[in-house]
């Protein structure tokens, strides 16, 4: 029976669009390329509008735009919300074992990947009917054009998801992390430097910075601007969380080890205390805003459960109004229990997923212990074994796993709370990936050279 089935997901996935892996390995200039490449056709995309939009457009996933990656109103809407909620789904159901797969053998995890895609691909068209069905751009006249509009999103959702697969395959890093930092990096440029008019009032500009520094040279310097504008205060929070999170990217907790073969050989086994990144922020951010969507679905339908819009289509009331953060410091002070309970449940999911993740992921105290044990390494002053390897990590991985995500959920929502540039998740993000992906820009430069440097030495 279970071979059976094995043959049937084996058939489903060869149908499944793939990129293939290299056969050889790739050098460091192809990969930054081919990094470059592809975030060159994104950023390509983002600005393809869908075609058939009539009436004003509405951006449901306008608070969490900057980590959905996605630009509102282009084939690319939907940015990378379907392949993290595909990632969100399967983490929930392997972690409660309702499917079970074997992660520790190469088949078992090409079939939750295969699975994972299959999902993904679902949540596109799934995701994309709901955006039109809703009535995000205008309501069509015609069932034709609603479902090219379908369709359109749809594309935008796969192409999406090859790209990130194209990343991670032949280029640097991660896809979905490529997306995300130029995402929020771009918004954080415009809103602090740009020199273009508001078009709410036009003698102001849109950027912080020259907004500043014109109110200055007036003999009025403006520190706090109302309405959507972004201020030099919001650029002031935004430089305090970047600071934060460089620094704490940096802490880590070394734990001693010896070489068994070789006595005196010492080295040292680092766990950074952001152990499981970025991700729980990321996860849980993709949660909320798949829960309103599907507030919207009911409410489209005439059913309040989860809450009510504006016709800004922003959250007003209900559950969905206390699953999005105040962006400023006046909301704050004037709704401080949407800020708590937003703040209590955002921090509890970051500590659930950030203890799922490294479960998945085999970055758990069992995995690690037999990747020290396969390398010929053990605690200092005992004996070769795996159980006391293990016996030390779970001492102090699932403690700094758990400290790290609640530590990411407040700092992001605490950005968030005071109106950060790029949103707080955003910048948390992006600086993360950032600073990732320069230690290993680094370590691979350091790989490319030591055979160089050894020829030279030898």
């Amino acid at each position: 029976m279970n071979a059976a089935i094995e043959g049937f997901q084996q058939s489903i996935f060869r149908f499944l669009p793939e990129v293939t892996l290299p056969k050889k390995r790739i050098n460091l200039k192809r990969r930054l390329i081919w990094s470059a490449l592809m975030l060159a056709i994104y950023f390509i995309l983002a600005e393809i509008p869908v075609y058939g939009i009539t009436g004003s457009q509405i951006d449901y996933f306008a608070g969490l735009r900057a980590i959905m990656a996605g630009e509102n109103g282009s084939i690319l809407t939907l940015g990378i919300g379907p392949v993290v909620t595909a990632g969100i789904i399967m983490q929930l159901l392997a972690g409660s074992e309702i499917i079970k797969f074997d992660l520790s053998s190469p088949k078992g995890k090409a079939s939750f990947q295969g699975t994972q895609k299959i999902l993904a691909i679902f949540l596109c068209f799934f995701e994309a009917a709901i955006w039109i069905l809703g009535g995000a751009f205008g309501r069509p006249d015609s069932s034709f054009l609603i479902g090219f509009m379908i369709f359109q999103l749809a594309i935008g959702g796969l192409l999406v998801l090859m790209m990130d697969e194209v990343v991670t395959k032949w280029g640097f890093g991660s896809g979905i992390s490529l997306f995300i930092a130029a995402n929020v990096s771009q918004r954080i440029l415009w809103e602090a430097f740009s020199f273009a008019k508001s078009p709410i009032n036009p003698d102001e500009f849109i950027g912080a910075i020259p907004a500043f520094i014109k109110s200055f040279i007036d003999g009025q310097p403006v520190w706090i601007r109302g309405g959507l504008l972004p201020d030099i205060t919001q650029v002031f929070f935004t430089l305090i969380v970047f600071v934060i999170v460089v620094y704490a990217e940096g802490m880590r907790l070394e734990i001693p080890l010896s070489y068994g073969k070789f006595r005196g050989a010492r080295g040292r086994y680092p766990l950074k205390f952001l152990y499981a990144s970025n991700i729980p922020v990321i996860l849980a951010a993709a949660l909320f805003a798949n829960v309103q969507l599907f507030a919207r679905v009911l409410t489209s339908r005439g059913i309040n459960w989860l809450g009510t819009f504006n016709e800004f289509g922003g959250p007003k009331s209900g559950l969905i109004y206390y699953l999005t953060p105040p962006h400023s410091i006046e909301v704050l002070l004037n709704e401080p229990l949407r800020a708590v309970i937003y703040l209590a449940v955002f921090i509890a999911l970051c500590a659930m997923f950030a203890v799922l993740w490294i479960d998945l992921t085999g970055m758990g105290p069992k995995e690690v212990a037999k990747k020290l044990q396969g390398s010929g390494m053990q605690i200092p002053g005992f004996r070769r074994d795996i159980r006391i390897l293990e016996k030390v990590l779970d001492r102090y991985i699932p403690p700094i796993t758990l400290m790290g995500g609640i530590f990411v959920g407040l700092l992001a929502a605490f950005a968030d709370f005071t109106g950060a540039l790029g949103t707080g998740t955003g910048i948390l993000l992006t600086v993360g990936i950032v600073y990732r992906m320069y230690e290993e820009l680094a370590k691979e430069q350091m790989g490319e050279m030591m055979p160089a440097f050894r020829q030279f030495l030898g």
